[in-house]
């Protein structure tokens, strides 16, 4: 993993985790909605290709898990 790629990837997996957490109905401690982390993954690494980055950068990101 390039050392500029992981701190993009872990902002946009979290933001979009907590994305319903910024709900004015919402308590400010509730937990991440986990059953998101593919399409969280997803999101971020689609982010990185529109930024045009290289196979090699991208690729490396994969999700294991339900």
């Amino acid at each position: 993993m390039a050392d500029e790629d992981g701190p993009k990837i872990a902002n946009r997996f979290y933001s979009h985790l907590f994305r319903s957490n910024t709900s004015a109905h919402t308590h400010p401690l509730q937990p991440p909605d986990t059953t998101e982390a593919s399409r969280a993954l997803h999101v971020a690494v689609n982010e990185l290709r529109a930024e045009g980055c290289s196979f090699a950068r991208w690729v490396t990101f994969i999700h294991f898990g339900l």
